[in-house]
C-alpha cells in the first residue's frame, strides 16, 4: 500500500468513470485483445473487488465504469489494467481514494470538479494531518473535504457576481443562470474558491486553542491558527483582486477601446471644418510670411 501517493478522489456511493487510452506507433489503437480493469481494495494484503472487461468506444479507448456498490467502502483503492500490445503484456495503474459521501460534489460537471480538485491540492500537503488536508479534518464534528468545497464553490460564484460592477448572475450548475465560464476564467475561479477556503478555516480555527503552559497559570489560546490562517488570505486576496477587476471590466460590454484626442482624428494640428472630399486629408494650419 502506498499512503503517500497522490490519488484520484470518488466519493463513498458515488459512480465514477475511468478511461485507458492505448498508443501504437503514435497514435490511438486498439489493444492486441481485450483490455481488463481490475479494482484492489489498497491494503496491507489488497483484496479484489472486481476485474473485468473494459468497454471500448473507439480505437485504442477503454473505460470502466464504477457502481455505488463497488465504491461503498470507503478506503484507498488501485485501478489496475491490464492488455497486450505488439506481443507485449502491459500493465498501467491509478490510485483512487473513495471517501466520505460528497452529494455536493458528485453533481458538479467534470469542469467544476477540476476546479475543485487543483483547490484542494494546495491544502493536500499541510504538517498537521496524518494523510492530508489541514489538522481540522481530524476532529469529529469537521466535513471539510471536497463535499465541502463544492458548496464553497457556490459561495465563491456567488462573491464574484456581486462584489463590483457590473452585477452578473453566473452559476455552478446553469440553474436560473449562465455556467461560470471554467474555460476561459478558471484561473480565477481557483483563486476565489481558494479565498473562499482560507476564510472558512479562519472561521474554523476560532474555538480550536493552543495551550499555553508556563510556571504560573496554564491558558487556552484560541487565535495562533486563526492569525496564522488570516496572515495567508492576506498574501492571496492581493492576487484575486488584480484578476477580479481584468474580469469585471471584460464583462461590462464595452467593446473594443478607443483613444479620443483633441482635434479630432488628426490631433489638434487636423482640419476641424473642411469639405467631405477633404475630410482624410491633414494639412498645417500655421501660415509662413
Amino acid at each position: 500500500m502506498d499512503e503517500y501517493t497522490d490519488r484520484s478522489y470518488v466519493s463513498r456511493y458515488g459512480a465514477a468513470e475511468f478511461g485507458l487510452l492505448v498508443m501504437r506507433d503514435g497514435a490511438p489503437g486498439n489493444a492486441d485483445g481485450p483490455v481488463t480493469a481490475t479494482l484492489l481494495h489498497d491494503q496491507a494484503t489488497p483484496t479484489e473487488v472486481f476485474s473485468r472487461e473494459a468497454d471500448s468506444a473507439s480505437p485504442g479507448e477503454y473505460t470502466v465504469r464504477l457502481t455505488s456498490r463497488e465504491t461503498a467502502t470507503s478506503g484507498p483503492y488501485v485501478l489496475v489494467w491490464t492488455y497486450t500490445v505488439a506481443g507485449v503484456d502491459e500493465e498501467w495503474r491509478v490510485w483512487l481514494e473513495v471517501g466520505k459521501t460528497a452529494p455536493a460534489y458528485d453533481i458538479l460537471a467534470e469542469a467544476m470538479k477540476n476546479i475543485i480538485e487543483t483547490t484542494w491540492n494546495r491544502f493536500s500537503d499541510l504538517f498537521d494531518f496524518a494523510t492530508e488536508g489541514p489538522h481540522l479534518q481530524t476532529y469529529i464534528q469537521s466535513n471539510f473535504g471536497r463535499n465541502r468545497l463544492a458548496q464553497l464553490l457556490r459561495i465563491a460564484v456567488g462573491r464574484l457576481n456581486t462584489v463590483a460592477q457590473p452585477f452578473q448572475t453566473y452559476t455552478i450548475d446553469g440553474d436560473g443562470g449562465a455556467s461560470f465560464p471554467v474555460e476561459r476564467w478558471g484561473p480565477l475561479l481557483e483563486s476565489a474558491l481558494y479565498v473562499e477556503c482560507l476564510r472558512h478555516l479562519i472561521r474554523s480555527y476560532v474555538e480550536q486553542p493552543d495551550v499555553q503552559s508556563g510556571s504560573g497559570v496554564s491558558r487556552l489560546d484560541r487565535r495562533d491558527y486563526m492569525d496564522r490562517w488570516s496572515e495567508v488570505l492576506g498574501t492571496e486576496e492581493p492576487v484575486l483582486k488584480q484578476q477580479l477587476e481584468t474580469f469585471k471590466i471584460s464583462n461590462m460590454g464595452l467593446g473594443r477601446a478607443r483613444v479620443l484626442v483633441s482635434g479630432g482624428v488628426f490631433g489638434r494640428w487636423g482640419p476641424t471644418r473642411l469639405p467631405l472630399s477633404h475630410a482624410a486629408r491633414p494639412r498645417w494650419l500655421t501660415r509662413m510670411y
